[in-house]
């Protein structure tokens, strides 16, 4: 029963959060994370995270990235692949190099500060993607480069955490060889582009016919839990499989009917609460004991990214414009970098002290790209 309560909660905040972010000018997904900050911990403390909700979060973010991928020009995706990969390249090594030497200043093992560059390394464009939406710009060059960057980011970090927890884990679950690793995320992408080219077609057709209520929401459901499904047993993020499926199927004449049913179930319940759970994980306990850390590590987040990000995109040919809005969409590190961090809690890399320090990190710096990207998207 305590359930229906919070579910109940976290709609009415993120939904009069939400208004209120939009009555300002600022993008509705900010105040759908603050909606997660008053009722958790941090505040009000009177919704916590539990199974169900982080169940439902989980949903939401690939139905999210599952109507990402059905608004993405994919012809616009492949012209911007080399922009795409520099930019990857880059918002990755900063952050990776910038943290392990920042970490060990601040006395951490030496795998330790690895290990805060492994996680800080992650890209999340789930919010970066609902801010582009927003604003109409995801079919523009910088908002293909983000995607495009995100996605090869989403993989470099899965390799390195891979090969990280490999050598240093604990948890016998996260020891797989490097190896069998990249054999099954190859191996994803191209069953994924078979069944895409030979599959996908006729039971999308044949499914949306049937003459059952809001058939076409129902396929884009299926098809974005089916694919994020896939991508886990690969070793990928769940998001990047309920995307690539979403992009798979862009250009197909179902694909209008299905984004317009997929969109009222995902934004009608999931997504809201997935961008609430994130709020509902800030706890700011014994935050005045290490505030002066908390902030360098923030602004250390936010910059490496940012420049590395945008660096990226110049060396690509980009102009400034676009080079900004490029680093400023690849900061947000979301669920992709607590994801990171929780797997580094259960192989024993860090303790629930550092995982703690990791998410609040994580979550004001989530919270900063939105509100950054609306700054520079809105003149």
């Amino acid at each position: 029963m305590v359930i229906y309560l919070d579910l109940f909660l976290i709609l009415i905040a993120t939904i009069g959060l939400g208004l209120g972010a939009q009555r300002i000018g600022l993008p509705v997904v900010v105040g759908q994370l603050l909606a997660g900050v008053l009722l958790g911990p941090s505040l009000l403390n009177i919704v916590q995270i539990s199974h169900s909700i982080d169940l439902m979060a989980e949903i939401g973010v690939m139905i999210l990235m599952f109507i990402v991928g059905l608004e993405t020009d994919i012809n616009q995706l492949k012209a911007n692949i080399k922009p795409s990969l520099v930019v990857a390249f880059l918002g990755a090594v900063c952050p990776m190099v910038g943290f392990y030497f920042l970490a060990q200043a601040y006395h951490f093992s030496p795998e330790q500060a690895l290990f805060w560059g492994v996680v800080f390394a992650a890209t999340s464009v789930s919010i970066t993607a609902e801010v582009l939406n927003e604003y109409h710009q995801l079919k523009t060059t910088a908002g293909a480069t983000i995607l495009g960057a995100a996605v090869a980011d989403d993989i470099l970090a899965v390799v390195s955490l891979t090969g990280f927890i490999a050598v240093f884990g604990e948890v016998s679950g996260y020891q797989q060889p490097l190896w069998l690793q990249g054999v099954l995320a190859i191996g994803f992408f191209i069953g994924l582009y078979l069944v895409s080219r030979f599959i996908l077609p006729t039971f999308v057709r044949i499914a949306t016919a049937m003459p059952l209520p809001a058939m076409p929401g129902l396929v884009g459901m299926l098809l974005a839990l089916g694919a994020g499904t896939a991508a886990e047993f690969a070793g990928i993020s769940a998001v990047v499989g309920s995307f690539f499926v979403g992009v798979a199927i862009a250009s197909l004449p179902q694909a209008h009917k299905m984004r317009s049913e997929t969109v009222a179930i995902g934004y009608g319940i999931f997504i809201p609460i997935f961008f609430a759970s994130i709020g509902l994980k800030i706890s700011f306990a014994g935050l005045a004991d290490k505030w002066g850390f908390l902030l360098v590590m923030t602004l250390a987040a936010i910059m490496t990214k940012w420049v590395g990000s945008g660096l990226g995109a110049k060396l690509a040919g980009l102009n400034n414009s676009a080079a900004n809005v490029i680093g400023l969409g690849m900061v947000s590190r979301g669920e992709m970098a607590l994801i990171v961090a929780n797997i580094g809690l259960e192989a024993h890399v860090i303790n629930r002290g550092i995982y703690s320090d990791l998410a609040i990190i994580i979550l004001v710096s989530t919270i900063f790209a939105p509100i950054a990207l609306r700054k520079v998207l809105v003149k």
